[in-house]
């Protein structure tokens, strides 16, 4: 298995044009939150702003709206029981993000067949948390034509795939994915995280047990978003969101027993403009 070194963010992040604007750089949908779990779109959203994305909405409950507007002034919000609202959304964003503190509602049912059923080629749909779930209970196939992040954790994937932990070979990885979609792409999250796109098998060797946070999970799948908007689908673009997740983790950790997800989010603008250097 090819292990993802730090070159690939300077492969990936690249200076920003002189003259740009917000457009330019990737219009991000996360869906995300519920009445118990609304951190998780706070942080997801963040994440994705923090990375770089140049516009981010926010589909949540509107009990949420404050907390959103204060935390991440740059989102914008909508209220996901809007059906016609959330539909405009999921067909005007070429990033859409679902499933962050979603819950397995009805509602969320609802909201994760509304985007799998809504989007198309341009576009791509991270899949995470709570949209796992569901999709592996009702057993709700991935045929959209849109570009498709997978981003379990090893319980998650267990569950999509019918693997057991001890059974999440890279063989049995790539012959379940290819199964579910082709043509997705599966992070799967575990210590030294593994991606596999096609024929293709890489991991991580970043990452520390001080990562080992609620919320870190959000954090990442808003930091994917952001890089997918801004540079495009490809394995590259995921693999370096993913190292740099665990990359700045690793720095923090030095100092902190515990990293929080938000100590991430804060560095990740500082990050990027090291690894974006005209003179790399």
């Amino acid at each position: 298995m090819e292990k993802i070194s730090k070159n690939i963010l300077n492969q990936v992040i690249t200076p920003r044009e002189p003259e740009s604007y917000k457009g330019n750089y990737g219009k991000v949908l996360i869906i995300a939150g519920s009445t118990q779990f609304g951190g998780a779109a706070i942080m997801c959203s963040s994440a994705a702003i923090h990375s770089g994305a140049g516009l981010v909405t926010v589909a949540t409950t509107p009990e949420k709206f404050t907390a959103i507007n204060v935390k991440i002034p740059e989102a914008m919000t909508i209220d996901y029981h809007d059906k016609k609202a959330l539909l405009t959304a999921i067909i005007n964003n070429q990033v859409i993000a679902i499933g962050p503190g979603l819950g397995t509602s009805n509602i969320a049912k609802g909201l994760v067949k509304a985007v799998l059923n809504n989007t198309k080629t341009d576009q791509t749909v991270i899949l995470d948390a709570s949209a796992l779930t569901i999709i592996a209970e009702e057993k709700i196939p991935l045929q959209t034509t849109a570009n498709i992040i997978l981003t379990p954790h090893q319980g998650e994937w267990q569950r999509l795939s019918n693997l057991a932990i001890t059974e999440q070979i890279e063989l049995n990885n790539q012959t379940n994915l290819h199964e579910l979609n082709p043509d997705a792409l599966l992070v799967l999250k575990k210590h030294q995280s593994e991606i596999y796109y096609h024929d293709q098998a890489s991991k991580i060797t970043v990452g520390n047990p001080g990562m080992a946070t609620g919320g870190m999970g959000d954090t990442l799948t808003g930091i994917i978003a952001g890089f997918v908007g801004q540079f495009g689908f490809s394995l590259e673009t995921v693999q370096a969101a993913l190292f740099l997740h665990s990359e700045i983790g690793d720095k923090l950790n030095e100092k902190n027993y515990v990293v929080l997800p938000s100590s991430i989010i804060e560095k990740i603008p500082k990050y990027m403009a090291k690894f974006s250097s005209r003179d790399k």
